[in-house]
């Protein structure tokens, strides 16, 4: 605009000077008049170019500025006072611009931390609700060991325990859900508006030590009260029994002698419900783990000494499969004994005969796997087998995994039990 308004003022004062050298060169009154005119018109054309080609083409940059998105510089004064006024405008805009701008940055940056720092897990769908994200909360909890792996996928094409379960959830939907083991989760989808539409994301809290807590309360109290009244009654029973046994083996009576075995049954019977209680008393007694740095691979050698011989005995081949570099983990190693223990004696007793126990310690996550071709676990059974005292053998009492389940969460340590392909496998991780 600038180029082309000065072009065509010295095209019109060219043309005016031209006409009066050529013209009116011999008569001095037109062209001295001539020549005033262009002299006028240099001169209005520099007042028109003040005020109004130049603020015009401050205006034009400022716009320029907009479609560049920069909001650092301002456009300068042109002591033009309407002009100046819109040029007051605008660097206010780009003041607030500028500012906005920088408040959203921050407003972002400070939700990118708040999102990596939170302890629920946030997965964060795009418009066509495919995985955008995962915060490291949420790939802990879904023990995803590779974003890469969800990412571009939907809910149900990850490869995570909740996919299902997350990718049913509609919008406001707020549920608990059970996974593997003892674990449960609350889980909630919500969205919030982006260019327009709503942009979907889900929150995972993870419950499980709050759920423990209160089933733990509840059932010390429940075995508190059943070991305070169990125990008075057998005792009282059971001294009974023993003197009226006394009695009969001292009488010699026969009618008697046919009394007594029963008297004797009755007396075991007391014993073995005393030892019952005894058995529940201690797995609500279970200390807190004395912690020190062992050996993972000494630990799973331990065991291996442990149950080989029962194995034995029913044909069942234990196999080992350790890593090349022991890794040392901060546990009791006592505790960890008798839960790794248990897990094998749960696997050779579902076997029963000929079958195969294999032990896999694996570096990445750390973690140690039992795996067995028994039976396996049904749906009903799953969850309902961290439950106290629910048992699926004849003489079971059900304290097994509970003490399993205590020991490990008091460890804080997470685990799994499942069923997958004929192979039932217990994992559990030392991340």
């Amino acid at each position: 605009m600038k180029l082309v308004f000065w072009i065509i003022v010295v095209f019109v004062t060219g043309i005016l000077t031209g006409i009066g050298f050529l013209f009116f060169i011999d008569d001095p009154v037109p062209f001295w008049i001539i020549q005033c005119i262009v002299i006028a018109s240099i001169i209005l054309s520099s007042f028109i170019y003040k005020k109004l080609i130049r603020p015009y083409n401050i205006i034009l940059s400022g716009m320029q500025l907009l479609k560049e998105q920069d909001f650092s510089t301002h456009l300068r004064p042109v002591k033009n006072k309407e002009a100046d006024q819109l040029i007051e405008i605008f660097n206010k805009m780009i003041t607030q611009l500028r500012n906005e701008r920088a408040m959203i940055r921050e407003k972002n940056h400070f939700l990118d931390l708040l999102i990596n720092a939170s302890p629920q897990g946030i997965i964060i769908l795009d418009f066509n609700k495919r995985i955008a994200d995962i915060n490291p909360a949420g790939i802990k909890l879904l023990n995803i060991g590779d974003i890469s792996v969800v990412k571009g996928k939907s809910l149900n094409e990850a490869p995570f325990e909740l996919s299902g379960t997350l990718a049913a959830l509609s919008s406001g939907n707020d549920i608990i859900v059970r996974g593997s083991g003892v674990t449960a989760y609350r889980c909630i989808r919500s969205s919030f508006i982006d260019q327009g539409f709503d942009h979907p994301f889900i929150l995972i809290e993870e419950l499980t030590h709050e759920f423990l807590k209160i089933e733990k309360a509840s059932y010390e109290r429940i075995i508190r009260m059943m070991s305070h009244e169990v125990n008075n009654s057998v005792g009282a029973i059971g001294s009974t029994l023993n003197v009226v046994a006394d009695i009969i083996r001292l009488d010699g009576q026969a009618e008697w002698q046919e009394v007594l075995p029963a008297v004797e049954a009755s007396f075991e019977r007391c014993g073995n419900l005393a030892h019952f209680i005894k058995n529940l008393a201690h797995v609500v007694r279970i200390p807190e783990p004395a912690l020190a740095y062992i050996s993972l691979n000494e630990q799973i050698r331990s065991v291996d000494a442990l149950t080989r011989v029962e194995c034995r005995k029913r044909n069942i081949r234990l196999t080992l499969s350790l890593t090349e570099q022991d890794h040392i983990i901060h546990a009791d190693g006592i505790q960890l004994e008798q839960v790794l223990v248990n897990i094998i004696k749960n696997a050779y007793e579902s076997i029963g005969k000929d079958g195969e126990i294999r032990i896999v310690v694996q570096s990445s996550p750390l973690s140690v796997t039992i795996e067995d071709n028994g039976p396996g676990i049904s749906t009903d059974e799953k969850e309902k087998l961290f439950t106290p005292f629910f048992t699926t053998k004849a003489s079971g009492q059900g304290i097994g995994l509970m003490f399993v389940r205590d020991v490990l969460t008091n460890h804080n340590l997470r685990f799994s039990l499942d069923t997958e392909n004929g192979i039932t496998k217990f994992k559990i991780f030392f991340d």
